[in-house]
């Protein structure tokens, strides 16, 4: 069901019985603008972990440990052109609890105190909480240069959309622009997102529609605004020529991250082929990457591809010896040429499909795959039931593999290189 709490804001139930917890996702959304993604990462941290009556870690703790263990968190998303801020919490329906239990109402307090009521110094945050917190996600950023693989994953990304920082950047900005956010300003930002965002919130559980609508009804910041328009589906710049990055590193492994663009999109006619194209090519530990780069030739220490159908891209990243690199980027070459030609078993073809339907009827017994299921349905307007689901899987044919395999094009190539030292 679906209710308009006011202009700009939408409530989405989605009433099962399977589940004995429920789960409240409240999305604020709005154009990706890089200049913001540090702003609304600090932000999102500070709303997380302390609100005015719940003024440190542990009373937030402690709360979500008096109402039975509720879990509650707050981050940052990209979908596509959107950028988001999420707030989250998962709880025990009241029919599992002691007679006479009012969780929820419990839950819809909570949830106003953390989202309306932050711990704050007049127009500022707290500064000690303010500069703790800042620093906790300058460290972070500073971190993620360790991580050689997510590393290598948001240098091909700037590669992949050059000159184009809102998809180009890391959705949580850089250790310079978090560094210099000062508390009036990420204030003042606050209140700018609870005014003008578009918000979308999704219910899922058993539980009494009328309360859930009347305690979002008295949100007293959940008044009418009205969000930008913007296509949500993000078509990047063409380029004259491959994109190429590299960087040394000290270690024994490199990265090697290759990204094409596959302007095949969700909700499209070749969405399901471009979905199975994937999982054959590199998607599966059956694919045909993982197959013969690492199994039959011990060229990689992992290699997968994954689809991004927000943004029509399909990437691929190895773990390997520096001397390896060529042959490597070769071979990758070599097994979309085999998607290209069907160079596979009908094996392998009907195994993939097989695992598919799997995970998506195991889906079915996660709320959070549930309620994350009907709101990418709900901002692309494309929606399918689960027997259409499988059914469009079942019937992807080879020639339509073929033909998503035939649109893949080289975008960007970037090199982790680590030469043993």
């Amino acid at each position: 069901m679906k209710y308009e709490i006011a202009k700009g804001i939408r409530l989405t139930t989605i009433p099962t019985t399977k589940f004995k917890n429920t789960k409240i996702v409240i999305n604020f959304t709005f154009p990706a603008q890089h200049q913001n993604y540090a702003k609304l990462a600090l932000l999102a941290e500070l709303l997380e972990n302390c609100s005015a009556q719940y003024n440190s870690e542990l009373l937030v703790s402690r709360q979500l440990s008096k109402m039975y263990g509720a879990s509650f968190g707050v981050t940052v998303l990209r979908y596509g052109n959107q950028h988001t801020l999420q707030v989250s919490i998962t709880f025990p329906n009241d029919k599992y609890l002691p007679p006479k239990s009012e969780l929820t109402n419990e839950i819809l307090a909570f949830l106003k105190e953390m989202i309306e009521d932050p711990f704050v110094d007049g127009d500022q945050f707290d500064q000690e909480y303010f500069r703790i917190h800042q620093s906790n996600m300058v460290n972070y950023l500073d971190s993620i240069q360790d991580n050689k693989e997510f590393f290598s994953t948001l240098e091909l990304q700037r590669l992949y959309y050059p000159n184009d920082p809102d998809h180009g950047d890391f959705l949580m900005g850089n250790q310079q622009e978090m560094g210099q956010i000062s508390s009036p300003e990420l204030y003042t930002f606050y209140r700018h997102v609870l005014a003008t965002a578009k918000i979308s919130i999704l219910v899922g559980g058993d539980l009494p529609e009328a309360d859930v609508l009347k305690g979002f009804k008295q949100f007293e910041s959940f008044n009418d605004r009205t969000p930008a328009d913007y296509q949500l589906r993000v078509h990047p710049a063409p380029n004259a020529e491959v994109q190429r990055g590299a960087k040394n590193i000290e270690g024994s492994q490199s990265v090697l991250s290759i990204a094409y663009e596959l302007p095949i999109y969700f909700g499209d006619e070749d969405y399901f082929p471009a979905v199975i194209f994937n999982q054959l090519f590199g998607g599966s530990s059956r694919s045909l990457l993982f197959t013969n780069v690492r199994e039959k030739h011990s060229l990689a220490y992992d290699i997968h591809s994954s689809y991004n159908s927000l943004v029509g891209m399909d990437s691929v990243q190895a773990g390997i010896d520096f001397q390896n690199e060529e042959q490597v980027t070769q071979m990758v070459a070599d097994q979309l040429q085999q998607m290209v030609d069907g160079h596979y078993s009908d094996e392998l073809l009907d195994g993939v499909k097989h695992a598919l339907i799997n995970q998506h009827r195991s889906e079915a017994d996660h709320l959070g795959s549930l309620i994350e299921k009907q709101y990418i349905q709900q901002i692309m307007g494309f929606s399918l039931s689960d027997s259409d689901w499988e059914t469009q899987v079942a019937n992807v044919t080879r020639s339509q593999i073929s033909a998503v395999a035939k649109q893949m094009s080289l975008r960007a190539i970037y090199q982790l290189n680590s030469r043993g030292h």
